[in-house]
């Protein structure tokens, strides 16, 4: 059911100059953290509040006499502020000694047309805020009758429930509520439904039972003022109180429970996917459409679930970035695109202007501790938030060979196809890819915005994994061990091992030639034969063998081999890394160009 169609937004928290964003059923928005999201819906519990509070003071006074109404700090629950300022966006209330307006507009549905309905604040102090409709609604006393009458409640996450939960009146729970303080009231709601709706209770029943496979018993008074709730679970014998229950349950069984508790309103849903794995991800969402439908309630929630965000391409879905909303699901071009590359990619694109395509995580973690052990200029700029996609292979366009690995597991999205999609939609999108050779003499180029770069030997951990760097690394985490000789004669003895059979294909005199050469000819013989092997599995190999060798467990596995670099000597690192980490800085300096500026938010 759609009560409210549309919020607009003017210099409230995170917004400066008007932002429109749709509402559907559900409405669904998303963005990085800190981008508005929650102050999205937040401006619409305020709205709610502010007009029901004018309409209560002021709806029996003829039209002249309809002044503002106060609004105390301490009442709005839903938006805690320690300040009436922070409401306004970058806490500015006033500029050429005049007071700026606070404007919450919402699309109301009325008579079968849907009307502005628009709320003006004025900041008086640091305690009341002073409140009243536009002029354009002032004298239309139906309409804003029936505007306060439509209820919007907010619900929060799932927080850490209490052991025991007093029983509390109606509008007790709804200020625990509008607090986030969801664990003190997760029994009372579940209470409500069984008392007054005894139908709806069964389907929370069933609903978990389906989901969860439980049995939830009907909730209890007791003599001490509290309320008793257990439920019982194949294979335990005893009923358990719900505080047994995951963390995931519980955020269930609170949607569930509030959605039947709050019928006919709009409900505010913040993170409402939160403690849910990936299938309870989709199903939550599922859920909250049709059971809020049969209720003839609406839902708009914030999320950050790709799982969510998927489903919610077809229907409405806004966007927000730095105060700034864009309703995704209406434009048809970038709709398509996100179904084929994901909502999340064209999130994090455009929220950081550059793609960098590497192989993996560990990728990333090199590559910084590359930057770091060089003292390169990207790591006192390096992206905390740097947006990779990890390929998994190593193919710039599609070949028979890269069809095969897609089917064995690798995402089969090529840098090249992934990065023109998102281009369509992204004029300015920058891209980096830093792919590891393989052996095959790959080379890169310059394709528009994307750079292609090869790393000329194997793989990023063939510029790092040496067999002294190895046994520097091991020796340093058994130097403790003093009365076992640090084992350092069982680390030789793998490594020389390792080295004759996998470097020197087990030709001793090779081997052996090696190890008597001086340390720069043995240092170019190493990088020489290692060319087109892949160092991270001999890497790998090494620590699994000196485990079983000491009875120990291993000191590092594939994803943490970027631990090494710390004991590499910068100079021996070749220039070649530098000149990719070059291209790292200079793509995270070209993004940033592009980048909107950020603005103080609160």
């Amino acid at each position: 059911m759609r009560l409210l169609h549309y919020l607009e937004i003017e210099n409230f928290k995170r917004f400066g100059h008007k932002q429109r964003i749709e509402l559907d059923h559900p409405a669904v928005l998303i963005g990085p953290n800190n981008c508005g999201k929650t102050s999205a819906i937040q401006a619409l519990a305020l709205w709610s509040q502010a007009l029901q509070t004018w309409y209560d003071m002021r709806k029996d006074s003829a039209a002249k006499e309809r002044t503002a109404a106060p609004l105390n700090r301490l009442s709005i629950v839903a938006v805690p502020v320690q300040r009436i300022r922070f409401f306004w966006h970058n806490t500015v209330v006033r500029a050429d000694r005049e007071d700026i307006t606070l404007t919450l507009t919402v699309g109301v549905e009325f008579n079968g047309k849907v009307h502005s309905v628009p709320m003006r604040f004025r900041n008086r102090g640091d305690e009341v805020v002073y409140c009243t409709p536009g002029e354009s609604v002032l004298g239309n006393s139906e309409l804003l009758a029936h505007a306060a009458s439509i209820r919007v409640e907010l619900l929060y996450p799932m927080s850490g429930l209490e052991t025991e939960e007093a029983i509390l009146q109606p509008g007790r729970i709804d200020v625990l509520l509008g607090q986030g303080q969801t664990a003190q009231v997760l029994r009372n709601l579940c209470l409500m439904v069984a008392k007054n709706t005894p139908n709806d209770w069964r389907r929370v029943v069933a609903l978990m039972q389906r989901l969860f496979n439980v049995s939830l018993d009907t909730p209890q008074e007791t003599t001490r003022g509290a309320i008793e709730m257990r439920y019982t679970q194949p294979g335990v014998r005893e009923a358990l109180d719900l505080s047994s229950s995951g963390r995931g349950f519980q955020q269930m069984l609170l949607i569930f429970a509030y959605l039947y508790a709050h019928k006919r309103s709009v409900l505010l849903i913040d993170e409402p996917d939160a403690h849910l794995e990936i299938l309870r991800q989709k199903q939550v969402y599922v859920l909250l459409r049709d059971i809020a439908a049969e209720n003839h309630s609406q839902v708009v929630m914030v999320t950050h679930s790709e799982v969510i965000l998927d489903e919610a391409l077809d229907n409405n879905l806004t966007l927000l970035i730095n105060g700034k909303a864009d309703d995704l699901a209406r434009k048809t071009e970038i709709r398509n695109s996100l179904k084929h590359f994901g909502a999340d990619h064209y999130i994090k694109a455009r929220e950081r202007g550059y793609v960098l395509y590497v192989e993996g995580g560990t990728d990333v973690d090199m590559l910084r501790a590359l930057a770091e052990r060089l003292e390169h200029p990207v790591a006192k700029v390096w992206d905390e938030r740097i947006n990779s996609f990890y390929v998994q292979n190593n193919y710039p366009d599609k070949s028979l060979e890269s069809e095969l690995e897609r089917v064995e597991g690798g995402f089969g999205i090529t840098p090249r196809d992934h990065f023109n999609g998102l281009c369509k939609l992204l004029p300015h999108l920058k891209g980096l890819a830093i792919l590891d050779n393989d052996g095959r003499d790959r080379t890169g180029g310059v394709e528009g915005a994307l750079r292609l770069s090869y790393w000329r030997r194997y793989e990023a951990e063939n510029y790092f994994v040496t067999p002294e760097v190895l046994r520097r690394y091991a020796v340093e985490q058994f130097m403790d061990l003093e009365l076992f000789g640090g084992f350092s004669v069982e680390i030789d003895e793998v490594l020389d091992a390792l080295v004759l059979e996998q470097v020197f294909d087990a030709l001793d005199a090779d081997f052996q030639a090696w190890k008597q050469a001086p340390a720069e000819a043995a240092r170019i013989v190493w990088e020489a034969k290692t060319q087109r092997l892949k160092l991270s599995t001999f890497a790998e190999e090494f620590f699994r063998q000196l485990a079983g060798r000491v009875m120990g467990g291993m000191l590092l596995k594939k994803g943490e081999l970027h631990r090494l670099v710390a004991m590499v000597d910068p100079k021996m690192i070749a220039v070649e890394v530098v000149e990719k980490l070059d291209l790292l800085n200079a793509l995270f300096e070209s993004a940033n160009r592009h980048l909107p500026g950020d603005t103080v938010s609160n």
